[in-house]
């Protein structure tokens, strides 16, 4: 069969796209192309205007409570609204990667999310109160249904594009790129909030990133590197040769996913890390201001050092796993080994934020936190890839929906315990959450993935 052939080949009885055959390269072809690290810079660039817009709505919590006239209790319900529906829609858009591809659903995604934090601006043209609250309750929601088709086409397009041996690298430079995202964010968006005098003109201007990227990748991006001219049969072989031990299933079987211990496991961390570490994106810079008492210029920068500490962690983390893999071949432990120890860490350094009053021991705290959470994103979303096989999207959505519900429920907590003043109890309580995290990794076994569950 020949590559086109192959990029035309029909869906399956199931509906999924069927593993394509390991091609053979033509003689004379030595080098492999480099396509998938165009599509990974590409991706990950996406993964920072992603999270741009994300932690963006965050920075600007004080204009917009101020404006709006909203409480921590109003701010944590907006932030919930973004989580459930986060959360509540990764696995629809999980089914989706794996049946029809990423390249098309990443447009979608991408457009629907930029268009609205765009529309955060309606705000300006509803009486205040209630309306307001609606009417920005129902945005969040909206932009987390778009936003939660992104992380699940990106596992999807990763486990396509991807040898086995270089996942959880390619994941963590996606995560590092998200986290330098959340890093600019308020970098960003304090300066613009200031400068035009406003705080929705700003998310009109960031709209724009989304609606450039889409226009500047769609075009060439390809579901699979079959389906691209520019992959030469060296590269396309290098992707692929791992698939060859994949059997080829039919139709995705959930018994046999709730009967996997790893896909239990893997929701489960990520509920636990997720309740804990969507602090830092939903409410850390309200709690610098108002709980801390810390100027507007010290907010900013506690508020972004944790996820530019977030950059170097994501790299990390995945190099790590893939050269524990690579130098003992133990794979079982060189995805876990990260999430068990630096989750212990974080917890730690978590609980010790309730003993300190200098502004930058707090932020050193803070950052350890989110650099030790960060270690295990990589080795994480890759075993979603070793334990999900062709069905990544769907597990990588399973995962990430659990941890954004899990999330939610923080954020709404954190409302609630700031309200009757016990900021003390949220760390406290996310200390124990991390520590579970911990506990949950060492259940995860890559080595053993839903295809083979008895």
């Amino acid at each position: 069969m020949g590559q086109e052939d192959i990029s035309r080949e029909p869906l399956g009885s199931d509906g999924v796209l069927p593993e394509p055959p390991v091609p053979l390269p033509r003689r004379g072809i030595l080098r492999p192309t480099s396509v998938r690290y165009r599509l990974l810079i590409a991706v990950c660039g996406l993964a920072v205007i992603i999270y741009i817009h994300r932690v963006g709505f965050a920075s600007a919590a004080k204009a917009l409570k101020s404006d709006l006239g909203l409480d921590d209790g109003d701010w944590g319900a907006l932030m919930s609204a973004f989580l459930l529906a986060y959360g509540g829609f990764e696995v629809p858009w999980g089914l989706l990667g794996d049946r029809f591809g990423a390249r098309h659903l990443l447009a979608v995604v991408v457009l629907g999310s930029s268009l609205l934090t765009a529309g955060l601006a309606l705000a300006i043209f509803v009486p205040g109160g209630w309306s307001v609250f609606v009417l920005l309750w129902g945005l969040r929601f909206l932009f987390g249904l778009f936003q939660a088709g992104t992380f699940p086409s990106l596992s999807r397009l990763m486990a396509d594009w991807m040898p086995t041996q270089e996942r959880a690298t390619a994941q963590g430079f996606i995560w590092m790129s998200s986290r330098v995202g959340g890093a600019l964010a308020p970098l960003l968006v304090v300066p613009l909030i200031t400068f035009t005098g406003t705080w929705y003109l700003p998310f009109v201007l960031l709209a724009g990133l989304g609606v450039a990227w889409c226009a500047a990748c769609w075009p060439w991006f390809r579901n699979r590197p079959e389906e691209s001219p520019a992959v030469n049969d060296a590269e396309l072989t290098l992707i692929t040769e791992g698939r060859a031990a994949l059997a080829r299933h039919g139709g995705l079987q959930w018994g046999r996913v709730l009967a996997c211990r790893s896909v239990w496991a893997l929701c489960a961390m990520y509920a636990c890390g997720g309740f804990a570490a969507n602090f830092f994106v939903t409410f850390l810079p309200s709690y610098l201001s108002k709980q801390r008492e810390l100027p507007d210029d010290t907010v900013m920068w506690l508020s972004s050092l944790p996820l530019a500490c977030g950059i170097v962690a994501c790299v990390l983390g995945g190099v790590l796993s893939d050269t524990i893999i690579r130098r003992t071949g133990n794979r079982r432990w060189g995805r876990r080994l990260n999430g068990t120890v630096a989750a212990l860490v974080a917890g730690t350094a978590l609980l010790a934020t309730t003993q300190v009053q200098d502004p930058w021991a707090l932020g050193a705290l803070l950052c350890l936190t989110f650099f030790c959470n960060d270690l295990a994103m990589g080795p994480a979303w890759a075993s979603c890839a070793d334990v999900g096989r062709r069905y990544a999207g769907t597990i990588g959505g399973a995962m990430n929906m659990i941890g954004n519900l899990a999330g939610a429920a923080g954020a709404a907590l954190v409302g609630w315990l700031f309200t009757i003043d016990q900021p003390n109890l949220v760390f406290v309580i996310f200390a124990c959450s991390f520590a579970l995290s911990s506990l949950c990794w060492l259940a995860v076994d890559v080595t053993r993935p839903v295809s083979d569950t008895e």
